[in-house]
């Protein structure tokens, strides 16, 4: 349609989604939800369309398990549950600890541990993973600052990149801890940079700034072009393990990672494999000029502190 205002015609597209009360909701927040939900699927659908909300087993059955996920985020959260685990990065050469990745756990009230894999995917539907992010991000400088020798590394969700909060606690945290920056690297996977190449220069460069290295994890996933790579300015690129699992049995896993490791060395990058599961995978990868190893291979995380033992 085509509305007419003081500074000329305007076109205006409208869509709609609607919910029928109380057959399909009894109370002001269901209707609300439901409302926004039907909305939320017009749009993906086709602009411009309208959509009466229908029950669906599969649909309501979804949205029960995410009130349980977030509130058992949130209860974590504010009882202090969510915990660091320890994945060492080693020299390739020498097998020798160059620092740790940080990968967060979620302690339930059983006292069972719940991976970071299998709660970032819901905690970002939900809006809440900057609020994990926080977190981790206070324990492990903590950690730092305690430990005078560790050096690591943190994974920051897209949603972080562009949050003032973030930054806000990042930057108040690494200046009540000096000498925690040096030895600091932020982790942004590639999906992430791509997305917007210039707010993901500015976050690289706003990291730098501020002392710490940047790590693209999960390179190769995402296609990076070779001219976008050189932009963000980046310091590591740990190349996707699913690339490396296969290592000895694809040809095509091995073309490719060969000539990542090629290309990071020409831009005078560090790479990171991961995923490296045994002897002869990590020997082809240093032969390949990778500089450090993740995996298997080299220890799986643990809750404890390696450093401590």
């Amino acid at each position: 349609d085509v509305v007419r205002t003081g500074a000329g015609p305007v076109a205006v597209t409208v869509t709609i989604g609607g919910v029928t009360a109380p057959r399909h909701a009894s109370t002001v927040a269901e209707i609300l939800a439901r409302a926004q939900e039907t909305l939320d699927r017009a749009k993906a659908k086709r602009l411009g369309s309208y959509q009466v909300y229908r029950p669906n087993v599969e649909r309501e059955a979804l949205r029960r398990e995410n009130v349980r996920a977030a509130d058992e985020i949130v209860t974590a959260l504010n009882e202090r549950r969510i915990l660091l685990a320890f994945e060492p990065v080693v020299d390739a050469a020498t097998r020798q600890t160059a620092f740790y990745e940080c990968l967060m756990r979620i302690q339930r009230a059983d006292s069972s541990l719940v991976p970071a894999e299998a709660v970032v995917p819901v905690a970002e539907r939900l809006g809440l993973v900057r609020l994990l992010d926080h977190r981790a991000l206070e324990l492990l400088i903590g950690e730092m600052a305690a430990v005078p020798g560790l050096n690591a590394s943190v994974n920051v969700a897209p949603a972080s990149i562009t949050d003032p909060d973030w930054w806000s606690t990042f930057g108040a945290l690494l200046r009540a801890n000096t000498g925690v920056a040096q030895r600091l690297t932020v982790e942004i996977t590639e999906t992430s940079a791509i997305q917007d190449i210039d707010d993901a220069r500015g976050f690289v460069s706003r990291v730098k700034d501020l002392g710490c290295k940047i790590a693209i994890d999960d390179f190769g996933s995402g296609y990076t072009s070779f001219r976008n790579l050189r932009k963000l300015g980046v310091d590591i690129l740990k190349i996707d393990g699913a690339f490396v699992k296969n290592l000895l049995r694809a040809d095509d896993d091995r073309a490719f990672v060969q000539t990542l490791i090629d290309l990071a060395k020409r831009l005078k990058l560090k790479t990171v494999t991961e995923w490296v599961q045994d002897e002869a995978a990590a020997k082809l990868l240093t032969e390949w000029g990778c500089d450090y190893l993740q995996g298997a291979l080299v220890g799986l995380a643990r809750v404890e502190r390696p450093w401590g033992e």
